[in-house]
């Protein structure tokens, strides 16, 4: 680590010489005392050294050029003190890093007491250049009104970070033509927006550490004479676009909270364009409108699931609005199916297995039930496809792709925890679920045919103290691991060391034979355990 640290610290020294070098030579000495004066602002890149910025990401190092720079006493970006090497000042630059919002520093959008410049105070005067310091990108994610739309109306735009806006406007170029034309203005025909205001910019740190903002504004939309167009936001951090339709456009499904959700599970459409939803449909269920929710912003649709298709009827998921049709392919596939407990699958006898029933918390059929774990051998649900040691059916190519790397490969189920210890901290509870595949197949000499998942490290065992290395135990594909109610808990195939780095051709190849789900403990600590699974299958999420 010192090492990478030295190596960093020379690779700025050297530009730092870099800077300081190229710009002492146009003056005869650095001891001048005329008024300070800021030309321009660079980075510290020799390859970039003739090219001039008036703003900055966070975090960038920088080269502030000009003239009679020597013996500053404080350099100010936003109106914020920032550091600077003195040894490095010289007449003509001052090297120095552009703050970032983690370590404390305020962006003028958030302030307007601030002043979106650098300045340099030095014993002899005071220099100052409008500069923009940078926040997170923006996200246009969609704009929401009544249909028909005509001049006048109001249209609400969400999005990400849709601050420090320096234009709005129309344009008769279609969203897709602006995705693939290479241009340096946005192209078609500009309609300025000239009346929107700002509802809401909620700021908070996502779960990357960084700072986000939650945006929404509202505009009057301008007499536009085409019938759809897009709409752009210009913002100093970039430009952002999305489709506008003066008709309802045709809805786009995006994702599915779950491909295969139980009875009892709600299940949560995102999308675009879900404008008078008449209908959704998958297989051979038909839900109309009084059969789900559409929310306000019109790009979610939410479903109590309380009937599922049947086998062979279909597995397209199909919403319907005055706009067209929608559609999301793979969703329940049965094909996909390990195991859903009423299927013709084989126990493999161990024990102690888990409780087969109903148990009247929902799912669909039987489902399996976990309410007791062991130190080191738990309670598990242990299948295979038959006692003749072929492998178990896995999805067609056709639905996941031979070449599909295992990152967006997942060892998938839903679960309903009833209010299990593992991942509720004040317990100290040690225990996990382990995930166990076992090769049919032929595999290389030397290869592990047991591929494990623990989803657990050890920190300190003395003390009892461990860690849940991937996150926590039965998360969602967004991280989270809910309580009294069913969802879709995922867990990546690359998350299994003998599966990193392949591809589904690879899992085929070798192919399963045996799944085991355990629930143990490597700890002294009790907990409670209670956990409802039902369908376990490999999905494809790109």
């Amino acid at each position: 680590m010192n090492k990478i640290l030295n190596m960093q610290k020379g690779l700025l020294l050297s530009l730092m010489a870099f800077f300081a070098l190229g710009f002492t030579a146009c003056s005869d000495s650095d001891g001048g005392g005329g008024q300070p004066e800021i030309t321009g602002v660079r980075v510290c890149d020799p390859e970039k050294a003739d090219s001039l910025f008036t703003k900055s990401a966070q975090g960038q190092v920088i080269a502030i050029i000009g003239n009679n720079l020597n013996s500053a006493t404080g350099v100010y970006i936003n109106d914020q003190k920032v550091g600077f090497s003195t040894t490095m000042n010289t007449d003509h630059s001052i090297i120095v890093t552009v703050p970032s919002e983690s370590d404390g520093f305020e962006l003028t959008a958030f302030n307007s007491d601030l002043k979106d410049e650098i300045r340099v105070e030095t014993t002899h005067g005071i220099a100052t250049y409008a500069f923009k310091v940078l926040g997170a990108g923006p996200v246009l994610q969609r704009i929401q009104g009544t249909y028909p739309r005509s001049a006048g109306d109001i249209l609400n735009v969400y999005g990400l970070n849709l601050y420090s806006i320096e234009s709005i406007y129309f344009t008769d170029a279609t969203a897709e033509e602006i995705a693939t034309t290479e241009w340096e203005v946005v192209p078609g025909n500009h309609t300025a927006v000239t009346d929107y205001k700002v509802v809401k910019q909620d700021r908070y740190i996502n779960s990357s550490q960084n700072y986000e903002v939650s945006s929404q504004l509202s505009l009057t939309t301008p007499d536009l004479p085409y019938s759809t167009g897009t709409l752009v936001i210009e913002c100093a951090a970039g430009i952002v676009y999305v489709p506008y339709y003066k008709t309802p456009g045709k809805p786009v499904i995006l994702s599915v909270s779950s491909d295969m959700p139980v009875i009892g599970e709600q299940l949560v459409i995102t999308g675009q364009e879900f404008v008078q939803v008449e209908s959704v449909s998958f297989g051979d269920v038909t839900l109309t409108a009084d059969d789900f929710t559409v929310a306000e912003t019109e790009d979610q649709i939410i479903i109590d699931i309380d009937k599922v298709p049947s086998k062979g009827s279909g597995s397209t998921l199909t919403v319907t609005t005055p706009g067209g049709v929608g559609t999301f392919n793979n969703f329940f596939a049965y094909g996909c199916l390990l195991n859903d407990f009423d299927s013709d699958v084989t126990d493999e006898g161990w024990g102690p297995n888990a409780e087969y029933g109903t148990f009247g918390v929902g799912g669909t059929g039987n489902v399996a039930h976990l309410n007791s774990y062991g130190q080191w051998w738990g309670q598990m649900i242990f299948f295979k496809k038959d006692w003749s040691g072929d492998p178990l059916p896995l999805p067609s190519y056709d639905v996941i792709p031979a070449s599909a790397s295992t990152d967006n490969l997942y060892f998938t189920f839903e679960v309903y925890d009833g209010g299990s210890d593992y991942n509720n901290d004040g317990t100290g509870f040690q225990g996990y679920l382990r995930y166990s595949f076992w090769y049919a197949n032929h595999i290389a000499e030397g290869e592990d045919p047991d591929v494990l998942y623990d989803n657990f490290a050890w920190v300190d065992y003395d003390k009892g103290t461990f860690e849940n290395p991937d996150g926590k135990i039965l998360q969602d594909i967004n991280g989270e691991a809910h309580v009294g109610k069913w969802y879709r808990h995922v867990c990546k195939l690359s998350n299994m060391t003998a599966y990193k780095g392949k591809t589904y051709q690879d899992v085929v190849n070798n192919g399963i034979g045996i799944v085991r789900i355990m629930s143990f403990t490597q700890g002294t600590k009790t907990g409670n355990v209670d956990v409802y699974i039902d369908n376990i299958r490999l999905v494809y999420i790109p």
